[in-house]
């Protein structure tokens, strides 16, 4: 027998003074991803994706990250995400969604510095042991027991806290403020119907430099910017309410359900009802 004794007194991973709420674990294959999920982004929640295989670019408020095994991805409440994908470039990840954290010193629901890197690299090793928690987590979750999955995040915590400081992520600087201000823009008013001169008119610029800037900083157009921000939040609608399609497509800006359903295809690969039918696990 080998026994291992405990080294030290037990620490809340980033000082958490109360346990936080696991919200969903989900596990996405190569295959899978041939559906992305598009450009959201979460009122109170925080995710954490785990890059397994395969290659993309995700971005995160606005910012291009490359995306290949070993990457991990943090996202704070209430910042954009996109995480594209397709038959072209399929990715495999695992990911989990937390709420009801107060890290000190940070917003509530965040749990990395608004200025820090959303993304560190691990090693191969790291990335296996990270694999490893994030596979029993979701066959806990998916076996009926949550309690046990609350306490497989706070490893999981444990780990990502570890694993970051060890590799010492640095700051992201968003030099373009005009840049964040057309991104704020869109974000506040995707839902409603309007043009890219009443967008430039609003922002006080012509729509041609509006477009070059948001085409510089995004990838999109702010025509395909605000499309996905459609598409990404009628996403969250069909996972995490029980609202009619109809309903939702109303929220989200589109009047004419035909074309919700039309646009949503083209953008995910598949028809909202489906996706919500695929996408969430049903015990």
């Amino acid at each position: 027998m080998i026994q291992c004794f405990v080294k030290k007194e037990y620490e809340a991973p980033f000082g958490l003074t109360r346990p936080p709420r696991l919200f969903s674990v989900s596990r996405t294959d190569e295959k899978a991803s041939a559906h992305p999920r598009v450009m959201h982004a979460h009122d109170d929640l925080v995710e954490i994706v785990l890059v397994r295989g395969g290659e993309s670019r995700y971005f995160v408020g606005g910012t291009p990250y490359d995306a290949r095994r070993g990457d991990l991805f943090i996202f704070n409440s209430r910042v954009v995400h996109d995480e594209p994908s397709g038959p072209d470039r399929p990715v495999a990840t695992s990911s989990l969604a937390l709420g009801g954290l107060s890290v000190p010193g940070l917003r509530e629901n965040t749990l990395i510095p608004e200025d820090a890197s959303p993304v560190c690299r691990l090693s191969e090793q790291q990335t296996l042991r990270l694999e490893r928690l994030y596979d029993v987590l979701y066959d806990e979750l998916t076996a009926g027991n949550d309690d046990g999955a609350h306490h497989l995040l706070m490893a999981i915590l444990t780990l990502v806290e570890q694993f970051r400081a060890a590799l010492a992520g640095g700051s992201v600087a968003d030099a373009n403020a005009f840049a964040r201000r057309i991104k704020d823009y869109i974000d506040r008013h995707f839902a409603e119907e309007f043009s890219l001169q009443q967008m430039a008119d609003a922002l006080h610029v012509s729509p041609y430099y509006l477009a070059h800037v948001c085409k510089e900083a995004t990838g999109y157009s702010p025509l395909q910017y605000v499309l996905r921000r459609r598409i990404g939040e009628a996403q969250t609608l069909l996972i995490t309410t029980d609202l009619p399609v109809t309903r939702i497509a109303a929220q989200v800006g589109y009047d004419n359900p035909s074309h919700f359903n039309a646009q949503f295809s083209k953008a995910v690969g598949m028809p909202p009802r489906t996706f919500r039918r695929e996408y969430v696990y049903h015990k």
